[in-house]
């Protein structure tokens, strides 16, 4: 079942169009090329921005003058901070309606599990096959909702999931500190790989390291495609320009409008646009081997940085003691050292050739 959200920030303000438009300034640098890519007149998105500035108190667009790119429009702290909200309010929605509409008149074992996963895993379909093979074997259904592991996270601080499956230590040391969850328990892994055009403009491809990819992409100015939203992925992109020493921004340096959707969106936008973009091995797969291929090729993969390692944690029965932890703790555990790691081990290999992931015993 899906699920659509209609968002009004009071009166007649559209919250799902005034993002859209936010999200086009932000790639495009033009509210008038925005505008005409979400075939809105110019007249009609300026009202909608105008009286969003209203209702919000705060200018959201300034302007931007000369330099590289020449004179435009750019958002300011405050439309980006909105925009952030939004789409954590809209894993939020998606969360609650999980619990809604999947109760207990589709579980035969009682309320289904809800599981806040990464989105990678579950653009994959790796996420449904464990949760079939574990209903298959327990009896137990499990949801899940897709998110950035940040929004994950935070989905499962308020109580709104029973397991999370994220790829961002850092962001789950945090988690487990704060004692909201009962430990990280390692599931599987795969690799990031940087991919960009063919021709190389940046010489990415014959780097010794990641690190010096990235660092030869930014002493290029080669357009990059960040996802921008703190997910996993995002969190390791930054890790590796701190290795190289880079701070990035400018020009070249682009968060893509809709980085939230997961990296397949990213990468596809990357593609359109020639960019060099940090991805993680199952969307690669998946974008090469899906009609039309792929028109990036990999220039960085096997650094030891770029290792991508995902974690299952269950949520605290001290700080949530109204959840199913004795059904959460049995799925982590069947996953991380039981039928899981078959699945795992299994999964992709009959359509890719290989394996989209690996398993980890612990």
């Amino acid at each position: 079942m899906g699920y659509k959200v209609l968002l009004e920030l009071g009166g007649a303000i559209s919250g799902d169009r005034l993002f859209a438009l936010l999200r086009g300034v932000d790639r495009l640098g033009s509210i008038n090329q925005a505008a005409a890519e979400l075939k809105m007149s110019y007249r009609h998105a300026w009202g909608l921005l105008k009286a969003a500035e209203e209702r919000v108190g705060a200018p959201l667009l300034q302007k931007r003058v000369g330099g590289a790119a020449g004179g435009g429009s750019e958002l300011t702290a405050r439309a980006r901070g909105l925009l952030s909200g939004y789409e954590q309010f809209r894993a939020r929605v998606a969360a609650d309606a999980e619990a809604v509409f999947h109760g207990e008149d589709e579980a035969p074992g009682g309320t289904p599990l809800l599981l806040a996963s990464t989105i990678g895993p579950v653009e994959s379909g790796i996420v449904s096959a464990l949760e079939e093979a574990f209903y298959q074997e327990t009896g137990i259904l499990v949801r899940h909702v897709a998110a950035g592991s940040g929004q994950a996270l935070a989905l499962a601080r308020e109580g709104r999931a029973e397991v999370v499956l994220a790829h961002a230590p850092a962001l789950e040391a945090e988690f487990l500190a704060a004692g909201f969850g009962t430990g990280r328990h390692v599931l599987m892994s795969n690799e990031f790989l940087l991919l960009g055009p063919a021709a190389d403009s940046a010489g990415a491809g014959t780097a010794p390291t990641a690190g010096e990819a990235f660092r030869r992409c930014a002493a290029a100015g080669a357009p990059f495609v960040t996802r921008g939203d703190r997910s996993g992925t995002h969190v390791k992109e930054l890790e590796v320009w701190a290795a190289a020493g880079v701070v990035p921004g400018g020009p070249w340096y682009r968060t893509c409008a809709r980085g939230s959707m997961g990296s397949l969106a990213t990468l596809r936008d990357a593609e359109a646009t020639g960019a060099y973009v940090l991805v993680d091995r199952a969307a690669y797969l998946g974008a090469r081997s899906a009609a039309g291929g792929l028109g990036l090729v990999v220039l960085s993969a096997g650094d030891p940085m770029l290792r991508n390692e995902f974690a299952v944690i269950s949520v605290s029965p001290v700080r949530f003691p109204r959840l199913q932890h004795e059904a959460a703790q049995r799925f982590v555990t069947w996953a991380t050292v039981g039928g899981g790691q078959e699945v795992i081990r299994r999964f992709g290999c009959e359509q890719y050739g290989e394996p989209l992931f690996f398993p980890l015993m612990t």
